[in-house]
């Protein structure tokens, strides 16, 4: 399998266009590479039927596909969230006085890339790097809730839910719940999960092809969240991660995944 993997990423790798778009027959590729064309044929097939090559009707030549962009868009958006999150932060952090935190999803868990604290003596203080399931905490049932439903559900199956490390007991019905209400409204609010306490709001930020890849959120000592301070935070923190939104490119809110 690793040497297909292989030859599957030199015929890509051949592929990429140098000054203008490049075309190669599946003969060209054979050649250039010293690879049976059966075999060619046969990775070029697979590769195109996920969208990672395509072929020209006409002169049957075969060029990178939109998958490739596609993947590659991703990781220019996750390069370029923190830098363009960081001032947009310090503007709600100064606005809420609280703890503002920038989240992204890596698998399963949602990982905090960037913080900045609130000025107020007592407030919270969560290490960069912190790692914790997508289904506890404001921040990852933020992201979470706007994944496919196929990825939410491949997610919330078979974890064991009297050992998750949640503060309070979660269950996957209460988690499927909280979901369709974080749509109905476009924010996360949850308190006491993951630190003791602590209230934590999060809204989803979204890519150019509507795909979320984050969260903003506003954190503090439940004390200061009252549901006044709360209903005031969760409209900030929707306002100012769909303006991180719109950094990344993304446009249509009616187009997210269901």
């Amino acid at each position: 399998m690793s040497g297909v993997i292989s030859k599957a990423i030199y015929i890509l790798n051949l592929l990429v266009p140098q000054g203008s778009e490049k075309e190669m027959s599946a003969t060209e590729i054979s050649r250039e590479l010293a690879m049976p064309v059966q075999s060619v044929h046969r990775i070029l097939h697979s590769l195109s039927e996920h969208g990672f090559v395509s072929q020209d009707k006409k002169s049957k030549k075969y060029k990178l596909g939109l998958s490739v962009m596609k993947y590659g868009f991703l990781m220019w958006d996750s390069l370029m969230l923190r830098s363009l999150a960081r001032p947009i932060m310090a503007e709600l952090s100064q606005k809420t006085k609280e703890t503002v935190y920038l989240a992204t999803r890596e698998n399963r868990e949602g990982v905090y890339i960037d913080a900045i604290d609130s000025p107020q003596i007592l407030k919270i203080s969560e290490p960069i790097g912190l790692r914790l399931p997508l289904y506890i905490g404001a921040s990852n049932r933020a992201i979470l809730a706007y994944l496919p439903q196929k990825v939410q559900e491949a997610i919330l199956t078979n974890v064991n839910w009297d050992s998750i490390p949640s503060l309070i007991p979660l269950t996957k019905e209460y988690i499927q719940k909280d979901i369709e209400i974080i749509r109905s409204r476009g924010y996360a609010v949850t308190s006491g999960e993951a630190t003791d306490g602590t209230t934590g709001i999060g809204a989803p930020i979204f890519s150019f092809d509507n795909t979320v890849i984050g969260s903003l959120n506003v954190a503090g000592p439940s004390i200061r969240f009252t549901p006044e301070k709360i209903e005031i935070f969760s409209q900030q923190a929707k306002k100012y991660a769909n303006m991180i939104s719109k950094e990344l490119g993304y446009r249509n809110r009616m187009k997210r995944s269901q």
